[in-house]
């Protein structure tokens, strides 16, 4: 037939069981009952042109085949597909997704017989079977009723369209109202104009009622409007709350068995009423359900292939994944304490409960060791760095290779699971907690232990392998953790700053002096046990140990103009100038006959300016150096464009920056040095930059390390000209600096101000919305945006941003981006180009990486513009008028 069965991309001519989203694409034509396309037309705005509709039992004639569409007891308006080949006789059923029990909102499934069935067998092993339904609406009402109970406000989370529905109207029948989440109500509503019975919705707009039941969808446990209810309890209602851990999965108090899919039993009784000749699986335990029919001796096999031959040596025993066995506990140990911590972090976003939990844990630890490796995994590092690299490099492909090697584990099962948490540590412990582990108590240091062992591991295999062994010896939530810290990034919402905060409560010091010394030493383990000590002050700046840079603040800008205010620097004079260069800042460190190059953000740069390394070892004296790398080619300053094609290279043969037919003695690249924070012993990070800048300027810098021009002026006038003169010369403005100010790290305080060029905005339109990572996995938070090619009208790709947006702003555009899905892959969601961004940038440059051939520097959306449409947005020509500039 060339006819496509709810396929995830756009064809010419599909069959739509249902309304979900992810069984529904733009088609150019989609067959399904009445009840969907009025869903898909509410839901999606598809254009009811592209739909073709039919009520249930009704024969649809194409192509020489027979079509009738079945109700199956998945959600209102679920369809299977019956399908007779006129020519013989032959017959087809597809189920799309189903349930045998009968619901309050969906028509009863109906099953015809047929000679081949191709089934959805999401919950396919024999251990999947539901309670019985009186006793799961009994569940859900007692956890109602106890909430209304203790004062509390029960908060039931169910797909939008579907299980919301049945829970409304089970509640409905008991006489409790609710009030539901935006999404709910829409779908609420329309699924009342398709004639089902429920109540009027009633929007929840973040403020409870006294004796009402919330009601939203998966996705908003994390979202603002409910993360905000006081004096809440939670509960999911999935399926999946058979499984071991759901609890942790879901993050809820209670996990409640409601699923509008058929169980083991449900799948079985449609083979029994059926009665096919062959049978085709998809989705879930689709190769497991098929083995067992196989045993059962029915032809049967997945659809998506990959089946195991076997022979038959007696009677299946239906064991496998996640079949049901008593569960070990799990032992107490100091890592199960570390990863509790962790949950408990991660559950609050008050800084204050952050900092109280990391206090308690940290007062508790029994040993300098113990304090020194927590500290240190808090801020994400497994092992602490040397020379500001890291010591354990392990990578998501290596982790995913190990989680795959354990026993039980199946790859489709490992995709489903990650296509919905776009997290592969969150993965790993949703996995693992449906297989039969052994965990085994572990104290912080043995773990330690571990990770030095893995980092002299040789070859990735040998990792693998030594990862694997390792995963079935912890708990899931253990797994999770190891995965994070392997990773190098927690994901429970704790800065270091916080875990600064934590240990100066901890042992009373004060936050000031923490981060001082963790500055210092670079190792907020070392720090931990200075405070616990009371030794803070014996930490030093040491040399190859980078320390954060000062920063520049911006100077207020006439709003009218947009131009910089120069009256407004908030020192007195004589102000001391330098201009402002658009290069790459770093901190260059010399002692002996070491030498180091570190990025602002403390990352080693010495591979990728292995010949800055080399001149500067030349260099007489020892010193600690802040300034910025600029590249030179033929004679003329180049761009950061262009100096940042060097970063993450490893080797200079045949750069850019040298020229052919250059002679041995031309440099490609400078190192301007404006600063001076330590030299020969002695730490200069307090006294005022008079003093430090006239010991930079007796160092004798030469060569490829040079010191910065530097010009005084006092008036406005004065200050002008010189602003004029440094973009003329191809600076991005200057820095204004008080020469009485002290180097103060990390820190935008008032004493260095810059005075930049204007560079306006763009407004875009987003063409892709892709699922974020972390505490982002639920929602499209990371959004590609495009110009318009003024020549050829086409839309063209100018970069990705993802910063700059409320969780709120988010959550509202992932909705609408959900509805406005032209096609999926995997995470990534190519949406109707209707959105305007207005997206903010500090430089742009060529680039072939995106088809307009042009990129933006640091690209973060300034606002939402819903005042403009797709006809409003810029050109290519203006990003050129832009880049000539």
């Amino acid at each position: 037939m060339d006819f496509w069965l709810d396929p995830w991309e756009a064809k010419k001519e599909a069959f739509v069981s249902h309304a979900h989203a992810d069984h529904f694409s733009r088609h150019e034509k989609a067959y399904c009952s009445t009840l969907t396309g009025a869903l898909l037309t509410k839901r999606f705005h598809m254009a009811e042109g592209r739909l073709e509709t039919a009520g249930f039992g009704a024969i649809i004639e194409k192509d020489g085949f027979r079509m009738r569409l079945l109700p199956a007891g998945h959600i209102v308006g679920s369809a299977m597909l019956h399908v007779t080949r006129k020519s013989d006789g032959s017959t087809l059923l597809y189920t799309g997704d189903f349930k045998v029990r009968r619901g309050r909102t969906a028509e009863m499934v109906n099953f015809m017989q047929a000679d081949v069935l191709i089934m959805e067998t999401t919950f396919g092993l024999p251990h999947l079977v539901f309670p019985p339904q009186m006793e799961v609406e009994a569940r859900v009402l007692r956890f109602v009723n106890d909430a209304f109970d203790d004062g509390e406000m029960p908060i039931l989370f169910a797909y939008s369209l579907g299980k919301a529905q049945e829970a409304i109207a089970l509640l409905a029948e008991n006489g409790i109202p609710v009030l539901s989440h935006p999404k709910v109500a829409e779908m609420t509503e329309v699924s009342r104009a398709a004639g089902v019975r429920l109540p009027e919705p009633v929007i929840f707009d973040g403020v409870g009622r006294p004796g009402h039941v919330v009601i939203g969808p998966p996705n908003a446990v994390a979202s603002k409007l409910l993360r905000g209810a006081k004096n809440k309890r939670t509960a999911m209602l999935t399926g999946w709350a058979m499984q071991p851990g759901s609890f942790y999965r879901y993050k809820v108090d209670e996990v409640i068995p409601l699923s509008d899919h058929a169980d083991y039993p449900g799948l079985m009784e449609c083979i029994t009423r059926v009665r096919p000749k062959r049978v085709l699986t998809v989705h879930g335990f689709s190769k497991e359900f098929a083995a067992e029919l196989r045993g059962k001796g029915i032809d049967a096999w997945s659809a998506l292939g990959g089946d195991q031959m076997e022979l038959s040596l007696g009677k299946p025993t239906g064991a496998g994944v996640g079949a049901s066995a008593p569960r070990k506990i799990r032992p107490i140990c100091q890592l199960a304490d570390f990863s509790d911590v962790c949950n408990l972090i991660s559950e609050t976003s008050s800084r204050l409960a952050k900092v109280d939990f990391l206090k308690s844990y940290f007062q508790k630890l029994d040993t300098e060791e113990d304090l020194k490796i927590a500290t240190r995994w808090f801020t994400g590092e497994a092992l602490p760095r040397v020379g500001g690299r890291r010591t354990l490099n392990i990578g998501s492909a290596t982790l995913k290779r190990a989680i795959l090697m354990l026993p039980g584990v199946k790859p489709e099962r490992y995709r489903e699971i990650s296509a919905t948490q776009n997290d592969l540590p969150r993965t790993a412990r949703i996995l693992l907690q449906e297989i039969l582990l052994q965990p085994l108590p572990m104290t912080l240091v043995e773990l330690y232990d571990y990770f030095k062992e893995l980092s002299g591991a040789l070859g990735s295999l040998e990792k693998v392998e030594s990862l694997a062994d390792r995963f079935q010896r912890l708990h899931p939530t253990e797994v999770e953790v190891v995965n994070k810290l392997l990773t190098g990034d927690l994901r429970i919402g704790l800065k270091e700053g916080l875990v600064e905060e934590a240990v100066a409560a901890a042992f009373g010091a004060k936050p000031t002096e923490v981060r001082q010394a963790n500055m210092l030493t670079g190792d907020l383990g070392e720090t931990a046990c200075l405070a616990k000590a009371g030794d803070l002050s014996s930490a030093k700046l040491t040399p190859m140990v980078p320390i954060r840079c000062m920063l520049a603040a911006p100077l207020e800008r006439n709003e009218e103009s947009d131009l910089p205010e120069f009256g407004n620097l908030p020192f007195a004079p004589p102000f001391w100038f330098e201009p402002k260069y658009d290069g790459i800042r770093a901190q260059l460190h010399k002692e002996g006959d070491k030498v180091g190059l570190f990025s602002r953000d403390l990352r080693p740069l010495d591979q990728e300016f292995p010949e800055l390394i080399e001149e500067a070892a030349k260099l007489k004296g020892d010193f600690v150096l802040d300034g910025e790398l600029i590249a030179y080619a033929k004679g003329r300053k180049l761009g950061f464009s262009d100096l940042q094609k060097r970063l993450g290279r490893t080797k200079v043969e045949g750069d850019l920056f040298l020229a052919a037919g250059q002679g041995a003695g031309v440099v490609p690249l400078k190192y301007v040095a404006f600063d001076l924070l330590w030299a020969d012993q002695i730490e200069y990070l307090e006294k005022p930059l008079r003093e430090r800048r006239a010991k930079l300027d007796s160092l004798g810098l030469e060569g490829m390390v040079e010191c910065i021009g530097r010009y005084s002026a006092e008036g406005h006038e004065e200050i002008d000209g010189l602003f004029k003169r440094s973009l003329k010369d191809g600076h991005e403005g200057l820095i204004a600096k008080d020469p009485e100010s002290n180097y103060a790290p990390g820190r935008r305080g008032k004493h260095w101000i810059k005075l930049k060029g204007v560079m306006p905005t763009l407004d875009c339109v987003v063409v892709y919305a892709e699922q974020g990572h972390g505490k982002r996995a639920g929602v499209l938070s990371d959004y590609t945006f495009a110009i318009r090619d003024h020549e050829s009208g086409e839309l063209r790709v100018l970069g990705k941003a993802y910063s700059g947006l409320t969780d709120l702003e988010i959550e509202r555009l992932t909705e609408h981006f959900l509805e406005h899905t032209i096609s999926k892959a995997r995470r990534k969601h190519r949406v109707e180009p209707d959105t305007v961004l207005e997206i903010a940038f500090d430089s742009i440059r060529r680039s072939p990486r995106h088809d307009s051939g042009l990129a933006l520097r640091f690209p973060r959306i300034k606002s939402i513009r819903t005042d403009k449409g797709l006809g409003e947005i810029d050109t290519l020509q203006t990003a050129m008028n832009l880049l000539k500039k």
